[in-house]
């Protein structure tokens, strides 16, 4: 197997856990700038800006640029902009995503809204929030999802993830959700282009066999397995994924030989 020319990384369960780096994780990055390989961060995460996610990756000894960083909130800004302009945006994130959201008209209340973007679960989604959105998309406006993901991994063990709340008012309102963020094979494109490699000639490293690995094979991009983060979940059978490692370090050593 040839060396790729490009790399995109997932993030969490990945790089780090919880922003605690996993051992080896910022030596292989290293070592794949030092062998000429563009590096992108490609990330479901929604609690943090590119700025902010790069700051913190640079605090962990993994200098990426936020311009090789893109994250569901940063394509859910792009996808607004270019499908609903001039649209009124109820989002239901978290307050520090505006930053992505430039350009969209955000409004407080549901009953004022065209479109609905929901974000990351955290302690303001209420019921009579929810409650208002559900009733909203009774009237037919359209549901946009940063990502659907189930669970995600932290110190203190799994965490429910949007997933489950995205399946919920797909259920209860008959309608459909966009899904912007992984596993949409668009942001996987758009991550290559960051790492400088059309999708054959780069390599997708992910925890997650469904949202990370299976959606950037189809769009031709090997597909690499890390057994941290949520990847210890997974079985795997021949053919699966071109590499199959216990961690980043061992994955940059098998893509690197």
């Amino acid at each position: 197997m040839s060396a790729p020319r490009g790399v995109v990384l997932d993030m969490e369960g990945v790089l780090h856990v919880d922003w605690r780096p996993i051992d080896g994780s910022a030596e292989a990055v290293a070592k794949l700038g030092r062998a000429g390989v563009g590096v992108a961060v490609l990330t479901n995460t929604t609690g943090r800006t590119r700025a902010g996610i790069a700051e913190r990756l640079g605090e962990m000894g993994m200098p990426i640029p936020a311009e090789r960083i893109v994250t569901a909130a940063s394509a859910a800004g792009e996808h607004l902009r270019r499908h609903h302009p001039g649209a009124r945006v109820l989002a239901l994130v978290e307050h520090e995503m505006a930053v992505e959201l430039e350009g969209v008209e955000l409004v407080p209340d549901a009953g004022d809204a065209d479109v609905l973007l929901l974000g990351g679960p955290d302690e303001t989604w209420t019921y009579s929030r929810l409650n208002a959105a559900f009733r909203r998309l009774l009237d037919g406006v359209p549901l946009v999802a940063m990502q659907r993901n189930r669970w995600w991994p932290t110190a203190d063990g799994p965490s429910l993830d949007a997933g489950a709340f995205v399946a919920g008012l797909e259920y209860a309102a008959g309608a459909e959700a966009t899904v912007v963020g992984k596993p949409a094979q668009g942001i996987f494109a758009v991550a290559c282009e960051l790492a400088g490699a059309a999708p054959g000639e780069a390599v997708m490293v992910g925890d997650d066999l469904e949202s990370d690995l299976r959606p950037a094979r189809e769009l031709g991009m090997r597909i690499a397995l890390v057994r941290t983060g949520k990847g210890a979940s997974f079985s795997t059978g021949p053919g699966d994924v071109d590499v199959d490692a216990p961690d980043l370090a061992a994955a940059v050593e098998l893509l690197l030989r």
